[in-house]
C-alpha cells in the first residue's frame, strides 16, 4: 500500500504547486537566477537505451559548454539536472512529477524515449513546464492542442516510415511489406505511420507481430513472419532487440530487406551481429556526423571535443547520431533565449520557440509551421547492400 500511495503524494504536491505557486516572472521564474538559468532532463542512462542517453546528454552538455565559455546567455550559465528513467514509463513520470513539484527548472529537454514521454508530456503540460526536444517521433507528441507546451526538433516517425516505404516501393520494387514492433508507445506509433504510408500505396501489411522489450521475446516475432514470403520486414525495435531479430531472420536464411528508424543505432547494431545486416535501409533525422562539409557538424564536433577535454569522463561518449541531435537541442534552446527579454519565462518561452520565422543553426534550419509545433521533416535513408558499404540513396 506504501508502494501505492507515494505517486499519488507527488501527483498532490504538482497540484499544490499548480494552484499555490504559479505566477512567478522574470527572475522569479523557476530555474532562472541571476547568474544560471537551469534545465532539466529525464532520459535513460542505464538500461536497453543508456547509450542513446548518454551520447543525447553529452551533446546537450557540449553546447552548453560552448555558450558558458562565452559567458552564457545574458550573463546567465546554462545548466542541466539529468535523472536516469531507465527507459521506464514508470520512473519516467515520478521524474516529471518531481521536477515539478520542485520547480526548480526553467524546462525539460532531450529525453529518450516514447513510452516515457508518453507518461511525462501530460504531467509537465499540467504543470506548464516546456518539454523540448523529446528523442521520439511518435504521433501524439506532434499534437500541439493536447500538448501546446511540447516543441519537437526531429522528423516524425511517420515522415520516416512514408520515406522508407516510398523507396522500397519505387527503388526496390518490393510489394510484400511485414512488421516487428515494440508494443508500447513507440512501437505502436510506427505501425500507424507504417500503415497509412503503404494504404497510399493501396498495400496491405502482410504479416506482423509484436513483442514486449523486457521480455526479450522478439525471436518469436521472427518466427511469426517466416511463412510470408516477405520483400520487406520493418524493424520498429531498439537497438538490441534488432540485433536479435536480424540474427535470427540471418539464421533462418530470410533474405528480406530489414527497414529500420532513426532510433537504431548502427554502428553498435553492425558490431553485435553475429550475422550479414544486409540488405537493410536505415532512415536518419540529423546529417552525417563525419560529413565536415556541412557547418553544423563542423562546429558540433569542435564542441564535443572541447567538453570531452574539459570533462574526461564523457570521453567514452562519442560523436554519433545521437550526440548531433542533442547539440541540435542545446544550439536550439540557446538560440530560443537569444530572441528573448533579459528576464525570461516559460510563457515567453514556448512562443518564442514555437515563432513561425525559421530559425538557422549554422546552416541547418528548423522551422515550424503555423499551429504546429514540429520544426523538422528531415528524413535522408541510408542503404546496406551486399559486398558494398553504407552510401546515402535519399536525401
Amino acid at each position: 500500500m506504501a508502494v501505492a500511495a507515494r505517486p499519488l503524494s507527488v501527483f498532490m504536491l504538482v497540484l499544490f504547486f499548480l494552484v499555490g505557486g504559479s505566477g512567478t516572472s522574470g527572475a522569479n521564474e523557476p530555474g532562472v537566477k541571476a547568474d544560471s538559468i537551469t534545465f532539466g532532463q529525464s532520459s535513460c542512462f542505464s538500461g536497453p537505451c543508456r547509450r542513446a542517453g548518454l551520447q543525447v546528454s553529452a551533446g546537450i552538455l557540449a553546447a552548453f559548454h560552448e555558450r558558458n565559455l562565452q559567458g552564457g546567455v545574458n550573463g546567465r550559465r546554462l545548466e542541466l539536472v539529468s535523472r536516469d528513467h531507465e527507459y521506464q514509463a514508470a520512473k519516467a513520470a515520478a521524474d516529471a512529477m518531481k521536477f515539478a513539484a520542485d520547480n526548480n527548472v526553467f524546462a525539460i529537454i532531450g529525453g529518450v524515449g516514447s513510452p516515457t514521454a508518453r507518461r511525462m508530456a501530460p504531467i509537465l503540460r499540467l504543470a506548464n513546464i516546456p518539454f523540448v526536444g523529446p528523442v521520439s517521433g511518435a504521433d501524439f507528441l506532434r499534437d500541439r492542442t493536447r500538448f501546446p507546451n511540447v516543441v519537437n526538433l526531429r522528423s516524425s516517425y511517420r515522415e520516416e516510415m512514408r520515406r522508407l516505404v516510398s523507396y522500397m516501393f519505387n527503388k526496390l520494387g518490393a510489394r510484400r511489406f511485414g512488421v516487428i514492433y515494440q508494443d508500447d508507445a513507440f512501437g505502436r506509433s510506427v505501425l500507424n505511420g507504417y500503415h497509412d504510408a503503404l494504404k497510399a500505396l493501396d498495400l496491405p501489411i502482410l504479416a506482423k507481430a509484436s513483442y514486449s522489450w523486457h521480455a526479450h521475446s522478439v525471436h518469436s516475432s521472427v518466427f511469426l513472419l517466416e511463412k510470408a514470403d516477405l520483400d520487406v520486414v520493418m524493424l520498429a525495435t531498439t537497438t538490441t532487440n534488432a540485433v536479435d531479430a536480424i540474427n535470427m531472420a540471418r539464421t533462418l536464411g530470410e533474405t528480406y530487406v530489414v527497414g529500420l528508424l532513426s532510433i537504431v543505432n548502427t554502428d553498435q547494431l553492425r558490431r553485435l551481429l553475429d550475422h550479414s545486416f544486409d540488405p537493410a535501409v536505415v532512415a536518419r533525422i540529423t546529417p552525417d556526423v563525419r560529413n565536415e562539409g556541412v557547418a553544423l557538424v563542423r562546429r558540433f564536433r569542435s564542441a564535443l571535443a572541447r567538453y570531452k577535454r574539459a570533462r574526461p569522463e564523457a570521453a567514452a561518449r562519442a560523436a554519433g547520431p545521437y550526440s548531433l541531435e542533442g547539440y541540435i537541442i542545446g544550439r536550439f534552446v540557446i538560440a530560443v533565449l537569444e530572441r528573448m527579454s533579459n528576464e525570461p519565462t516559460r510563457e515567453e518561452f514556448l512562443a518564442s520557440a514555437l515563432a513561425t520565422e525559421p530559425m538557422g543553426i549554422d546552416d541547418w534550419v528548423i522551422s515550424f509551421a503555423g499551429g504546429s509545433n514540429e520544426g523538422s521533416d528531415y528524413v535522408r535513408l541510408i542503404g546496406y547492400s551486399k559486398g558494398s558499404s553504407e552510401r546515402v540513396i535519399a536525401e
